[in-house]
């Protein structure tokens, strides 16, 4: 099998790239919570990767797989979503009987930041097309490889509990759960020190 060569995002790439997210998360269990209704889902999602993980392309650490089968999202050491442009979004676009609990999920989430020089990866998928290929493993090794050099964790919120056995392989290590009800989803916070 063929590696697939992972390459930046060009910054005229962040619409495709959203696209590729928005289909490789129509299926996860905490964003179709967030927006249960497909057409919501559809309309909004976009925009989640923008305010949520968008800061990456500023960082110029958005990877991308050959024919954009598949992208990671990464925030460099010191990189922070604007809380503010997010928390604003949040509100015109959830369900209002959503938003308490979504404020305690962002809340929880901050409790798990790995503090100091530390990658971290808002978003990462690929395309199901391409799923079972190697896409996704090489897509993360190509940014572990440096995090290694560079002696820097990593860390990272799983969002669907089918995901923890791939980033375990990787190295990762669940920290924690964040749930804010019984009847909402885990995510999963996971730390990987560098090897």
């Amino acid at each position: 099998m063929n590696r697939p060569t992972i390459r930046n995002a060009r910054g005229d790439e962040r619409d495709p790239v959203a696209a590729v997210m928005t289909v490789v998360f129509s299926a996860d269990p905490f964003m179709r919570w967030v927006y249960p209704k497909a057409e919501d889902y559809l309309q909004h999602f976009p925009g989640v990767v923008e305010r949520f993980a968008g800061a990456a392309f500023d960082q110029d650490a958005v990877f991308v797989a050959p024919e954009l089968s598949g992208a990671s999202l990464w925030f460099p050491p010191g990189t922070v979503s604007d809380e503010e442009a997010l928390g604003n979004y949040v509100v015109a676009t959830v369900a209002p009987d959503r938003l308490a609990e979504m404020a305690v999920l962002l809340e929880q989430m901050q409790e798990y930041k790995v503090e100091g020089d530390a990658w971290y990866l808002p978003m990462i998928g690929v395309d199901g097309t391409h799923r079972g290929q190697g896409v996704g493993a090489e897509l993360m090794q190509h940014v572990l490889k440096k995090t290694d050099r560079a002696g820097l964790p990593t860390h990272l919120e799983s969002s669907n509990p089918a995901n923890i056995p791939f980033y375990e392989r990787l190295g990762f290590e669940a920290v924690g759960k964040i749930q804010t009800s019984e009847d909402a989803p885990v995510l999963t916070p996971m730390v990987r020190a560098p090897r």
